[in-house]
This record gives C-alpha cells, structure tokens and sequence, in this order.
C-alpha cells in the first residue's frame, strides 16, 4: 500500500508499504486553530481555577508574557493578548512581552507591530543572559544555588509563562514553569543547566524539576498558559489558569489526542517531525528519538525524517569521536555545551538500534555522526522491507506512545 506522509517544512513521503507489515499508522486527531489568536482570547476570558487577568491584576500594574523558546508563533500569540487588553479595556495596565535570547531579529520587530496597538503601555523584551544589568539575583535555592533571573520577571505584578504542552518526563521537559528557566536565567546558570545526564539518570530529571517549581514559587508566579500542539504544526488551542490545574488538564488533552498503542515492538519505526522549518531542529529530532526508541525491538531501526539543515554542535561531533556510550555518557558529565542533552540522547538511542536519517545535510556529516542517510522513498522502502514490522508516527516529536501488553508509556 502506498502511504502518504508529510515531514519536514513541506514535503510529503510517498513510500510503499506491504500491509501485512504495517503494525500501526499513529498521528493526533488535534487540528490546527483557524485563529490562533481567538484561541488566546478564549483561554484568556475562561481561565481554569483562576480569575480573569482583568480581575487578577488592577489599575498601574505590568503584566508579562514570557515566551518560552519552543513557542513557534509568539505573533499569533501576542495578537490574542491585545485583542483581549481591548475588549477587557485594560489600556491602564502596562504589557510586556519578553523573548529568549535568541529570537530572530524579523521576529522581535514583526511583534513590535503586532503589539503596536496598546500603545505607549506595551513593551516588547529581548533577554540578555550576559548583561549583569538585564538580570536581577532572586534568592537562594534550598541546595544554596543562586536564582539570577531577567530583571523583568523578578519587576513584574503578573508573570504569564507561554509554553507549549509536553508529556510528563518528556526530553528537557521539566514540570509547569520548564519555559521560564533557564531560558531567562543568566549566562553562568544557562551552562550549568547544559548538563545532560538527566537523560540517562531519572533521579538528576526530579531534581531539575524540583529546582523549576521551587524556582516558580519564589518568584510567586500562580498561572501558566499552554498551547496545545496541532497535528501538521501549529496549536489547536491554549489553556490558561492556576498553574498547577493548567498543567493537569493538558496532561489529561494530551493523553486523549497524542497518545498512541502499539500491538507489539516494531522492527522499523518511521518517526516524522513536522512543524514547518522552525520545528526542524536537533532538538526535536532528540525529543523524537526519546519517544520511540523503546518502541523497536533488539536489532531494529528507526528511520528519523526531518529537513533538518543546521550543522551538529559541539557535543554531537565529540559523540562521533566516541568509541562507546558509556565513555560518552563520562565525557558529558563535564559538559557545558548547549547540545549535550541532544548528544547524549542520540547516544543512548544509537546504543539501542540503527538510526535511519533523512535530512538536508550532507552526507558526510550524517556519515561522521554514524547516522545511516536515507535520499529517497525507494530507500525507506526497502529498509521497511528488510526490517518487516514497521510502525509510523507523525508528528512524533510531540507523540505518547504505549505497548499495549504493558499499559506503560515509552
């Protein structure tokens, strides 16, 4: 049977697969908004176990949207909140939207426009992890760390944080406020937080989550918004309130439209990120290969389809020169580059089962990375031929899966 499958920006797989061999077709039912910024009003106007930004906040206070990194559409986003300051007539409140680090210059100018319409009361933010003077000291934490954060969340009357939804104990997935920090903590603590072992070790993943939510309450943040990813890209809707009751419900939504079961361990799993070129990163490609790989059984592969075109850090070409995971996985404990999780990721991964790659990279990079490149359907073709059972996941940077004789999640 021919199967048709969308990856990358915008292409589409045509690949030919025996029925016989085809275990599972997984992709959400969630679809895109229509408009994303009514979404945001709507979430905004019905918040869960928490007032009404209108009734939360009073006359003279600032109220600040935090984009965390993964949020692909902070205009839409933004247009919500201005069509929600307008109709909730909130023109004595100040407004500020802040951005990571790296926010693209178009990016921070297209939202300057968008938020135009408030007027001298909006502000929009870059966050400087190097600049003493952007970022103020906080507290302590209960291990005597020292919280130094943007200035402007520590000022701020109302802090919103604006994540995207994950699964609980996903890739670099830490709990309520995992957009907020380190995101928009200084430049030392950002390299600190670039230690990757809670890959491999779930009590260093606790303890991350715990400094985040003890992070989160002494700076007294009570609300968190969500956007729910769409299947193709995009957000389906947004879930805003109490922080804690936030985090339910979307756990519960993502439960009933991302998670998929499996009769049996695969030989082949095809593992598709989608989201257009600001969702092909290695990043997704990691948090893709975290949620399959306990799906393919001893000797199989997974086939990685991305339009990935950034070239691998630091940490990935010190994994090509690694000889075994378990040196690799010493060497980063005393990493502090930004792609160590990812490395150590595709590390335990490539110790479990081949990986298949389809990317717009050369080959030889792919080659250094003992990543197998794939050119073309005919090729996938005949690695599902080879390895039989094959399951495909769309979207699966974002995908729960389960084995249906366990009950337990991947």
């Amino acid at each position: 049977m021919s199967l048709s499958t969308p990856f990358g920006d915008n292409v589409t797989s045509q690949c030919e697969i025996d029925a016989q061999h085809l275990l599972a077709n997984l992709q959400a039912d969630a679809l895109p908004a229509s408009d994303l910024a009514e979404t945001i009003v709507t979430a905004l106007s019905h918040p869960v176990g928490f007032p009404e930004l209108a009734n939360a906040s009073v006359p003279g206070d600032t109220i600040l949207f935090a984009f965390g990194k993964e949020v692909s559409d902070v205009e839409g986003v933004a247009r919500g909140v201005v069509r929600y300051a307008q109709q909730s007539n909130l023109s004595d409140r100040q407004f500020q939207f802040l951005l990571p680090c790296d926010a693209l210059t178009p990016v921070v100018e297209s939202l300057k426009q968008v938020v135009s319409p408030l007027g001298e009361s909006v502000e929009v933010l870059v966050h400087q992890p190097q600049d003493q003077k952007s970022n103020s000291f906080l507290t302590s934490t209960q291990e005597n760390r020292a919280i130094i954060l943007n200035r402007h969340l520590c000022d701020a009357d109302v802090v919103v944080p604006v994540g995207v939804a994950r699964r609980e104990g996903g890739f670099n997935t830490f709990g309520c406020f995992s957009s907020l920090y380190p995101t928009y903590s200084d430049i030392d603590s950002q390299k600190r937080w670039n230690l990757p072992l809670f890959v491999t070790r779930p009590q260093r993943r606790k303890r991350r989550a715990a400094e985040i939510e003890e992070i989160g309450q002494l700076l007294g943040i009570a609300v968190n918004c969500l956007l729910m990813p769409a299947r193709g890209g995009g957000y389906s809707h947004a879930v805003f309130g109490e922080a804690s009751q936030v985090q339910a419900l979307a756990g519960q939504q993502l439960a009933e439209h991302w998670q998929g079961n499996l009769p049996k361990l695969a030989g082949v799993v095809i593992a598709l990120v989608t989201g257009g070129q600001l969702g092909q990163t290695w990043e997704n490609a990691a948090k893709t290969l975290a949620n399959v790989e306990d799906l393919v059984r001893p000797g199989g592969a997974i086939i990685l389809a991305t339009e990935i075109r950034q070239r691998p850090g630091t940490a990935m070409a010190q994994m090509a020169e690694s000889l075994d995971f378990t040196d690799f996985e010493t060497i980063m404990r005393k990493s502090r580059s930004e792609d160590s999780a990812i490395a150590l990721q595709f590390a335990k991964t490539l110790s479990q089962c081949k990986i298949y790659f389809r990317s717009a990279l050369p080959e030889d990079i792919l080659d250094q990375l003992d990543l197998i490149p794939v050119e073309s359907d005919v090729e996938c073709r005949k690695i599902c031929e080879h390895y039989q059972d094959v399951v495909i996941v769309h979207d699966a940077q974002y995908m729960s899966l389960r084995l249906a004789e366990s009950g337990l999640p991947s």
